[in-house]
């Protein structure tokens, strides 16, 4: 699996889901080199006879069961009300027809998924997605049988922008302490922002002359989206106000963000990753240690806590802090690797499981011997959903299939870079923990 020019890692793991698992799985028939190593899908599912840790909601503060339930049944009730699957008589239009009927079942397949989730934040997930299908399909039978436009859209958006100006007036940074205050908040904004930028897309939707109501669904699907993103806010933050102890953070959050830029920019600099050229692409030889290196090495010299700190999204800060200051220190044990000869060049199936099992076990030992938990798992818990993604693609080789180890190059790169990361999670942790209890 040979990496596009220019493609980073995050392009390639947000939208590598068809496209990789294509290159993946049937792969018998290609030509493989006789002087390529390869690995088996039979030999592969070996590989991934341990499974990923599960790590707990990386929340300190959940979702509450009965809130999300009620956000699955209203979602439910407003499906049901429309009638489904839709015949030639409702939707004459053959196309359209079919797209909101393969919408409607999207919805009820989104709704099956988030009530088998296994945690809450996960659950409130799905229901997101389940959301915005909803709100396709309600809004698109709205526009064919009410006669429901963008203007209309765009005016209910109009409503949502006073929500969040309302949520936005009322919102502080509370916490029983300022570790919770950070992890929680940071999460709120993440939503806030959200839907922000979901309503702002609604907001520019305009109506063409060749308008139909699957563009009115469009809209829809985005406002419903956002206002699903700032009730899920909303709930989040009365969960903390209900805490015992919760009282307003800020000052202690605003003076540890600052401490952390400070911290980062000296970190930064130590390992001469202050400036520099981004890298476009990788050696097509390059190792996956020296893949991921040059992945960390550009994610580290963006600096996007300043911009952050000046708006004053001090959670957001404080997070970003701690994943680079992860990052830095996975640059200094791939550094140490590369440069010593010590990094795996995969050469046999033995070499994949070793990458593997490395990823796993450091994965493993940040979540369980971390002094600091609820730090570790706003890295851990995506660390783990790494490992669940890249094992997902590995499984779906057929066991009779062989193909050559050149086909995993982004896989074992992720594996190398999943366990860099873990290996510096604890460290990065305790500097943000000392950040926020001196302050």
């Amino acid at each position: 699996m040979r990496e596009s020019s220019g493609r980073t890692r995050r392009a390639v793991l947000a939208g590598a889901g068809a496209t990789v698992t294509a290159s993946l799985a049937g792969c018998s028939g290609l030509p493989i080199g006789e002087s390529q190593p390869t690995v088996t899908g039979e030999r592969l599912s070996t590989i991934l006879a341990d499974e990923p840790p599960s790590i707990p909601d990386r929340l300190p503060v959940a979702f509450e069961s009965t809130y999300l339930d009620d956000v699955a049944n209203d979602l439910e009730s407003a499906l049901a009300s429309v009638p489904t699957p839709f015949g030639a008589d409702q939707i004459p239009n053959g196309a359209m027809r079919d797209r909101f009927n393969r919408n409607s079942a999207a919805a009820r397949e989104a709704l099956t998924a988030a009530a088998e989730e296994p945690t809450p934040r996960e659950r409130a997930g799905s229901l997101r997605h389940a959301r915005r299908e909803v709100g396709y399909v309600v809004g698109g039978w709205a526009a064919v049988d009410d006669g429901r436009t963008v203007p209309d859209v765009r005016d209910d958006g109009e409503g949502l922008r006073e929500d969040i100006h309302a949520f936005r007036r009322r919102w502080t940074y509370l916490g029983a302490d300022a570790i919770e205050a950070t992890v929680v908040n940071d999460a709120i904004a993440g939503l806030v922002r959200s839907c922000i930028g979901g309503l702002n897309r609604v907001l520019a939707t305009r109506e063409r002359d060749t308008t139909t109501a699957l563009d009115v669904a469009e809209a829809d699907e985005q406002l419903a989206s956002a206002r699903g993103e700032l009730r899920d806010a909303s709930h989040l933050f009365d969960r903390l106000r209900a805490r015992d102890g919760a009282r307003d953070r800020g000052d202690a959050l605003a003076g540890a963000a600052d401490a952390l830029a400070d911290r980062v920019a000296d970190r930064r600099a130590a390992v001469g990753l202050a400036e520099g050229p981004f890298t476009a692409e990788a050696d097509r030889e390059a190792t996956p240690a020296e893949r991921a290196l040059r992945d960390l090495r550009d994610d580290v010299r963006r600096d996007e806590i300043g911009e952050t700190l000046a708006t004053g999204g001090f959670p957001q800060a404080i997070v970003g802090a701690h994943g680079t200051l992860a990052g830095i220190g996975a640059v200094e044990t791939l550094r140490s690797r590369v440069g010593s000869g010590e990094a795996i060049d995969p050469a046999s199936p033995e070499d994949v499981d070793a990458i593997r099992t490395r990823a796993r076990e450091a994965v493993v030992a940040a979540h369980e011997d971390g002094e600091y938990p609820r730090l570790d798992r706003v890295q851990t818990h995506r660390l783990a959903a790494v490992l669940r993604y890249v094992d997902d693609r590995l499984a779906r080789v057929d066991a009779d299939d062989e193909i050559a180890l050149s086909r995993l190059d982004w896989e074992l790169r992720d594996l190398v870079r999943v366990e860099a990361v873990a290996r510096s999670v604890n460290d990065a942790s305790a500097a943000v923990a000392r950040a926020l209890e001196r302050e």
